[in-house]
């Protein structure tokens, strides 16, 4: 019984973590039309400066899951966490390029080392306890996510973007870094994932990719990204909508995501994962694809319908893609031998490149076409794509050598 009861609490503790997590990271997205116009750049151009927060991950992404499973997790994931914090909370207050370029892969690097320990912990948290909390903590996470682009909605144009972020990432460091403490005694500790001690060489020489699923994972989470990075500006500028409706998309889209989260478990019982995976990414890109095309081809007249198809196309991806992104994700951690820390570190840096490069495309397909419409045609297409992966999600799958 207590045992049950020390479970539940660190479980609570977990979820509570990945809640304000979401929170933070995905606060200034409703806003990033007020942090465009402060660096008064073009839409190719803003695109591309935000896409470099993805160097920061690339480092991040190599380096903070040995650096757990060399020092610990309680000291990494404090730092994580002011790093994280403080470079959101300056990035507000810039308008120099050069300035937010160095500031926005910070931020980078502070989201990765943030989710490497984190989800580190969740894994750790399986290993010892035989609970998996990865799909729940990504529902936690969605949750926050959604809250946050609820208020920041409502904040538009009432509460300065510079007060909003700053206030938040106070409140949310402090929060966080005392739950941290709290959970301490249950912490990764130096090297105990296994004997083997990891050296800046093996960081290297030690990568193993595991392609079918890293390519599965790329083809999903780009959807997400694009609609985060773009969702706003792309329903404020084809619409000529006030901020506070320009939101509405990717808050039903988040909703939806957590509905699929919460309800996966339910839907197991009848079906394996990978047979939900191929159903949602059909449904996730296709709903989405046909109901962008057909909103952006209606006359001016008919604006609130079109405005009413963004949302469902939001919905519909945000429900297809929901649950895919964290099965491919544990699949990664059970295909491979690696410490669970530095598998989540390899895992991300495979698919921070392949990211990147389609961040790149997209912004530039958006700056010389003018269409933003037509460049989430190819988040579209790659998710359709990874139904083509889903088969390296069955139980019996193994990476190959």
């Amino acid at each position: 019984m207590e045992n049950e009861r020390l479970d539940a609490r660190e479980k609570k503790l977990i979820h509570i973590l990945f809640l304000c997590f979401g929170f933070g990271i995905m606060a200034w997205l409703p806003r990033f039309p007020e942090v465009k116009a402060n660096l008064g750049l073009e839409n190719g151009a803003f695109g591309s400066l935000m896409s470099t927060g993805s160097i920061g991950a690339f480092f991040g992404l190599l380096t903070v899951g040995h650096i757990i499973h060399k020092y610990g997790a309680l000291r990494v994931t404090v730092t994580s966490i002011l790093i994280l914090f403080s470079s959101l909370a300056l990035l507000v207050h810039i308008h120099s390029s050069l300035i937010f370029l160095i500031l926005n892969i910070t931020f980078g690097f502070g989201i990765t080392a943030v989710h490497v320990s984190l989800n580190s912990h969740s894994f750790h948290f399986l290993e010892r306890r035989k609970i998996n909390l990865v799909t729940t903590s990504a529902g936690y996470w969605s949750v926050g996510s959604l809250s946050t682009a609820i208020l920041s909605g409502l904040l538009v144009g009432r509460v300065g973007l510079a007060v909003h972020i700053n206030l938040l990432s106070i409140i949310l460091a402090t929060t966080m870094i005392a739950i941290i403490f709290r959970l301490k005694d249950d912490l990764l500790t130096p090297n105990e994932d296994t004997e083997h001690d990891y050296t800046v060489k093996e960081i290297f020489t030690g990568f193993k990719i595991d392609w079918p699923v890293s390519l599965g994972m790329a083809c999903v989470v780009y959807l997400e990204f694009a609609l985060g990075d773009w969702g706003t500006i792309f329903t404020k500028e084809r619409l000529d909508l006030s901020g506070g409706l320009s939101t509405v998309p990717f808050i039903v889209f988040s909703a939806t995501m957590i509905i699929g989260r919460l309800l996966i478990g339910k839907l197991l019982e009848s079906a394996t994962i990978d047979i939900w995976v191929k159903r949602a990414v059909i449904l996730a890109g296709a709903g989405f694809g046909l109901c962008i095309i057909v909103a952006t081809h209606l006359p001016p007249e008919l604006v609130w319908w079109s405005y009413a198809l963004f949302i469902l196309g939001f919905g519909i991806a945000g429900l297809g893609s929901s649950f895919v992104g964290p099965a491919f994700f544990a699949a990664a951690i059970r295909r491979s031998s690696l410490p669970s820390a530095v598998v989540v570190g390899q895992f991300g840096v495979v698919n921070n490149v392949l990211t990147l490069g389609i961040k790149f495309i997209v912004a530039w397909t958006i700056q010389f076409t003018g269409s933003i419409a037509l460049a989430m045609m190819i988040p579209t297409v790659m998710i359709l794509a990874s139904f083509y992966f889903a088969k390296s999600l069955k139980a019996d799958s193994k990476a190959a050598n």
